[in-house]
């Protein structure tokens, strides 16, 4: 028996319009920015609000985690409660989140919304 190429092609759209989209995620990590409310100096683990959406998130750092400040590249003591920073935040299928990079921001008197 043989089939026409016009009934396996039809038969192709009809199976892929059965596909969902995929959704991809970034190898780049999320920036986010936001204000330092906890700090765990010990567990390597920071709480802090989101400036988007006031939702508090935590992360982690590691040793391959780069610090930067407005001038040059810093170490982990520029983490202190109050500071303003962009992360690069990464959420793995497995373990806590943690970050690649924290850039320590300017404090500003008024924040434009």
């Amino acid at each position: 028996m043989k089939t026409t190429p016009s009934l396996v092609a039809l038969l192709f759209v009809f199976l892929a319009s059965f596909a969902t989209p995929a959704a991809a995620r970034t190898p780049r990590g999320t920036r986010i920015t936001g204000t330092i409310q906890k700090i765990d100096a010990g567990a390597r683990e920071v709480e802090m609000r989101r400036e988007d959406n006031g939702t508090p998130i935590t992360f982690t750092w590691s040793k391959l985690t780069t610090f930067v400040t407005s001038t040059s590249m810093a170490d982990a003591t520029i983490l202190r409660k109050g500071a303003r920073v962009e992360v690069t935040r990464h959420v793995p299928l497995f373990g806590k989140p943690l970050v690649t990079k924290v850039t320590l921001l300017p404090v500003t008197a008024q924040r434009a919304r």
